[in-house]
């Protein structure tokens, strides 16, 4: 089997739902449809992380991966993985989100061509994983209540916090929701590396206190000697690493050094499943789990399904509150026990709804 052809689609979001979750500068409403074709017609998709425009991320995919896939066999993974890591270290520091997406396509094809559900080839730990609902970022304590109330509708049995990034708020805003939420109701906060040492180790006491099960990011990933400190002072797992490059690579030396007991891992930021799995196979060497975070578009989430399946040390998944799947026959849905369900078709599982990608293309590349 041969690669012939990486098509590349810029396409116009078009949906009713807006996520509850959504980055700092101005919503974006480009997505970027990927498909791998090969001279045996297993075609691998797969989506680009696009929050701050289509054509950039996807340019930079037909610049300098594109090439490298081009008479390849897609089965052969792993020697792509690293043929792809070369060429982005000759040809000019690509986005941290330009390698997984393309990781991920070749991962459908092989699954496909194997006749089997991509988390089964990832090692078929499980067929369903809990997820958790992540929320958004506001000053009012309120916002998170009602955002979390309606997770719990949803039957998400666990939520996540990003507040908003003072401290004393940010206290405020994680009692009010365990107060509203009551003591079974997992909770999380991530404040996205906002504090100094001094706050994330107030903030880090009082979340001992109110019983939440991790404590996200609450300094940036590169202060390795802050997160061995802040380790070693609290009881609270501290989770780490989401958006520090390197992945596995960089994993290691926080593990050695025990300045994580979470690592943060994905298919979109970290080198796709192949990746995914490094890291994850890695953590579990050490006895920690390797978490999957948020990817946000709707195919990345797909595929993060299938790579937190494949594993044993994974135990959630992260997902919005409002989501759509534009462009997909059917999108993600939570369960009355709170777990979702991986496909059980051959490759991501799903349908793309390739009418509605291509009316809506604004280039193809």
């Amino acid at each position: 089997m041969k690669i012939t052809e990486v098509d590349l689609y810029i396409v116009e979001r078009i949906s009713s739902k807006k996520a509850s979750w959504s980055p700092p500068q101005p919503p974006d409403n480009e997505l970027v449809f990927i498909a791998v074709r090969t001279d045996e017609g297993i075609d691998g998709y797969s989506m680009a992380w696009s929050s701050r425009g289509g054509r950039r991320i996807a340019e930079e995919i037909a610049a300098v991966i594109k090439p490298e896939l081009i008479g390849e066999d897609p089965i052969n993974r792993e020697y792509l993985f690293h043929k792809i890591r070369q060429a982005d270290r000759f040809g000019g520091h690509l986005p941290i989100t330009a390698h997984g997406p393309i990781d991920v396509a070749l991962w459908d094809i092989a699954a496909k061509k194997a006749d089997l559900p991509i988390y089964q080839l990832a090692g078929g730990y499980r067929d369903r994983i809990m997820a958790y609902a992540t929320g958004g970022r506001s000053p009012d304590p309120e916002y998170y209540i009602k955002d979390a109330m309606a997770a719990k509708e949803q039957n998400f049995k666990a939520y996540k916090l990003h507040p908003p990034g003072d401290a004393d708020l940010d206290i405020e805003c994680c009692r009010a929701v365990r107060k509203a939420m009551g003591d079974d109701f997992i909770l999380m906060s991530d404040p996205v590396a906002a504090y100094d040492h001094e706050d994330a180790l107030r903030v880090g006491r009082e979340l001992e206190k109110l019983d939440y099960f991790w404590y996200e990011e609450p300094l940036h990933d590169y202060d390795v000697h802050g997160y061995v400190q802040l380790a070693q002072a609290l009881d609270i797992p501290i989770a780490g690493l989401e958006w520090a490059s390197g992945s596995y690579h960089t994993a290691a030396e926080y593990l050695v050094r025990g300045a994580v007991d979470i690592v943060r891992s994905d298919v979109s930021w970290k080198g796709g499943i192949t990746g995914y799995l490094k890291t994850a196979h890695l953590c579990e060497a050490f006895g920690v789990n390797c978490e999957i975070h948020l990817a946000v578009f709707s195919l990345l989430n797909l595929a993060n399904l299938h790579a937190a399946c494949g594993v044993r040390n994974c135990r959630f998944l992260e997902l919005t509150v409002n989501r759509d799947h534009f462009g997909l026959s059917e999108g993600i849905s939570v369960d009355q026990d709170g777990n979702v369900r991986a496909p059980q078709g051959p490759g991501l599982g799903v349908e793309l709804d390739w009418a509605t990608i291509e009316k809506h293309t604004k280039i193809r590349l």
